[in-house]
């Protein structure tokens, strides 16, 4: 409580503060390219918009000044964040489904409504973000809440830890919520070799080259799962996810190596395998690439919420790398281990390079040369021009209830990026969210969900045998 109570006390002297807007934020907010982050609460009650006024004023606006804030321009032209009074109520939406319904019904309800308000530009004339209340049962709770923040504000990392600084553990709510200790250090990234500095340099220099080709015009392949199509950002969406324990993916783990983000690779890329195959679609002789973002705030491997609140985590701190698909001839037979194997070896090769700490050095000079609407071009550009983007964010341990709600299930996407298909992961208390945004008139999402579905349970049998209970959605 403390920490709300300074967060109010200085937000009431900052009051008519100008907050000067990063260029990065710029770019995301820009007329060429413009990205929310929706993430999915699932509660075990039901929240009522009453509640939400009390929990959005205690809570939710302190851990940031860009809650409170619109964006202007200040007297040389130049974006900024300025300090407004919010009207709560202006930011609360609850959306009326038909009555009487069957929980399977709702649940399709809610994922259709998820997927048009992320069709859906938030107003500029106002801070950027909304909270959606459903009162509805779904498959996954009795009640969701939908939080809609733009891109701008800050990256999915920033952006989520503030709202799991507002929620509280359920068997204790005076801890904070203590998160994995996801330092790249802990991984050997950061280990120094001379016999290892050459590849470095050498696999730095092929990424650079790589991502120059990129930005000047070179595509992925159309397939099954890329479109190519001008302006597919505009276009409606589908959602499909599944759950994985996370005890499955440590077994798994244990049987062939590798590091977690491996394997979720290796899935997503005998996903795309399955489908394509569904679909008559053969990789052979295509281009295709998924764009990985890294998130560089785990280099410093922050253990709770309140740690990195201390550590002014606000803003975008994110890195990408461009990471090859497999492509095969269309084979039935192929072995599931397959695709880990091949996600150990790119992802390895990957993690030895400079390219990840290079990207915001770059943007940077790139913003001082060219400004940052050419650096929304830059983003917009490398987004358009891969097959899909991936994402991830790793949640806290224990179980966590939002208003006194306990939350049964969590879930976010990225909206207004130029893909046909974009992957995010979400981890939290023992079990991992794997969904997938889809170009809704052009990927068969009910097909695309049971090749998810398939990918883990035949890369599971193939490295651990027996049976799994996979949780999906």
């Amino acid at each position: 409580m403390a920490f709300i109570q300074q967060a109010n006390k200085t937000q009431k002297q900052d009051e008519d503060a100008i907050i000067p807007m990063s260029p990065t934020s710029q770019c995301l907010n820009s007329s060429i390219i413009s990205l929310t982050i929706l993430f999915v609460v699932e509660l075990e009650t039901i929240l009522d918009e009453f509640e939400i006024v009390d929990f959005i004023n205690n809570l939710f606006l302190p851990t940031n000044a860009r809650f409170s804030s619109i964006v202007d321009v200040d007297e040389k032209s130049v974006p900024c964040w300025k300090k407004v009074n919010v009207r709560v109520k202006d930011h609360i939406v609850v959306p009326i489904f038909p009555k009487d319904l069957s929980t399977m019904d709702y649940d399709k309800y809610l994922s259709e409504y998820v997927s048009k308000i992320a069709g859906e530009q938030l107003p500029p004339n106002r801070p950027l973000w909304e909270i959606h209340v459903v009162k509805y049962p779904t498959l996954k709770g009795e009640g969701s809440v939908v939080f809609k923040i733009s891109h701008a504000i800050g990256d999915g990392y920033s952006l989520i830890s503030a709202v799991y600084a507002a929620f509280r553990r359920v068997d204790d709510p005076s801890l904070p919520l203590a998160l994995p200790n996801i330092s790249l250090r802990a991984n050997g990234l950061e280990k120094r070799s001379c016999w290892n500095f050459l590849p470095k340099c050498m696999n730095t220099i092929s990424d650079v080259t790589w991502g120059l080709f990129k930005l000047l015009g070179l595509e992925d392949s159309k397939s099954a799962v890329r479109s190519g199509k001008h302006g597919v950002e505009f276009e409606p969406i589908a959602i499909s996810s599944i759950s994985i324990s996370m005890e499955s993916l440590k077994r798994v783990k244990s049987k062939v190596g590798g590091t977690l983000n491996d394997l979720i690779t290796g899935v997503i890329y005998y996903t795309i395998h399955l489908y394509m195959l569904r679909k008559g679609d053969i990789s052979r002789g295509k281009s295709m690439n998924l764009l990985v973002m890294f998130n560089m705030r785990m280099l410093k491997g922050y253990k709770n919420i309140e740690e990195m609140m201390k550590a002014n985590i606000w803003g975008n701190r994110v890195s990408f790398v461009t990471v090859p698909v497999p492509c095969m001839n269309g084979e039935k037979n192929v072995d599931p281990l397959y695709f880990v194997t091949k996600a150990k070896e790119i992802m390895k090769r990957k993690k030895n390079s400079f390219f990840t700490y290079l990207t915001n050095p770059f943007i940077k000079l790139l913003t001082i040369i060219s400004g940052s609407k050419y650096l929304s071009r830059y983003v917009h550009t490398n987004l358009k021009n891969t097959t899909a983007m991936v994402s991830n964010l790793i949640g806290p341990y224990e179980k966590m209830a939002m208003a006194g709600h306990p939350v049964s299930s969590c879930y976010f996407i990225v909206a207004g990026l130029p893909q046909s298909l974009t992957f995010t992961t979400a981890s939290w208390m023992g079990q991992l969210r794997l969904t997938a945004k889809m170009e809704k008139n052009f990927i068969d999402s009910q097909l695309f969900y049971s090749c998810m579905k398939e990918a883990f349970e035949n890369i599971f049998q193939a490295a651990c045998g027996g049976e799994i209970v996979l949780e999906v959605s």
